[in-house]
């Protein structure tokens, strides 16, 4: 990936949220999340120690309502990443750049661990976040291995180091490729409260030992959820 520059992106959904199923979500995974309001990044060596997440509980969002978005969060270090509808539960590691100016992939020994790129907003707070994953490795499916299913109006939930949990979601699905990657549209300015995963896509270059393509999936803060609200 490239470095990002700015960009305006248009919000084309939001949805409201129970809060019942919200209060799920957070008791079936309070566990992960430690008392610090601001703990140490998680390197790629500590990673591996983090423990496996399991399926958080939730209630579907009655309904799509275009037009309506969450206000943006206080900043707080994200911790895990959820997508209910697709059975993905993973730790979130911190991402910075390569030697080449791009994003960090998480450690390919790793594979059930998503990462969070710093130089960019934290989920939940004002701009577009990011968060990738690896689709697979040489011994079978990674973290985002369907994240290619993933549709519009899905959720996507991030936990937070303050123990709230940031209720994504999703814009839109596009598949794109790497050589044409779309800097802009991925790390552009943004009012609102933005996410962006991105995982590999298309189809796998034997010689230059990756995917042609990249899927990027475009969601939006719907619901702030807080412990005691």
């Amino acid at each position: 990936m490239s470095t990002p520059s700015g960009q305006r992106l248009v919000l084309v959904g939001a949805v409201v949220v129970s809060l019942a199923g919200i209060a799920l979500i957070w008791f079936g995974v309070s566990g992960m999340v430690s008392g610090a309001a601001e703990p140490a990044p998680v390197s790629a060596t500590a990673a591996a120690k983090l423990p496996r997440v399991g399926a958080p509980a939730l209630t579907e969002p009655p309904e799509v309502l275009v037009g309506r978005v969450a206000k943006p969060m206080r900043t707080a270090r994200p911790t895990a990443v959820y997508i209910p509808k697709l059975g993905i539960s993973a730790p979130l590691m911190e991402l910075g750049v390569d030697a080449k100016g791009a994003i960090e992939n998480p450690p390919l020994d790793h594979p059930n661990v998503a990462g969070w790129y710093r130089y960019a907003p934290v989920p939940g707070a004002r701009g577009a976040a990011v968060i990738t994953g690896h689709l697979d490795t040489r011994t079978g499916p990674a973290v985002f291995a369907r994240l290619r299913s993933i549709r519009r109006g899905d959720q996507v939930q991030v936990m937070r180091a303050d123990r709230s949990v940031a209720i994504f979601v999703v814009d839109r699905v596009e598949q794109v490729a790497k050589r044409v990657f779309p800097t802009e549209k991925v790390f552009g300015k943004v009012k609102y409260a933005g996410l962006r995963l991105v995982t590999c896509g298309g189809a796998f270059d034997r010689k230059a030992h990756s995917y042609q393509d990249n899927t990027i999936v475009y969601a939006h803060l719907a619901h702030a959820y807080h412990p005691g609200s």
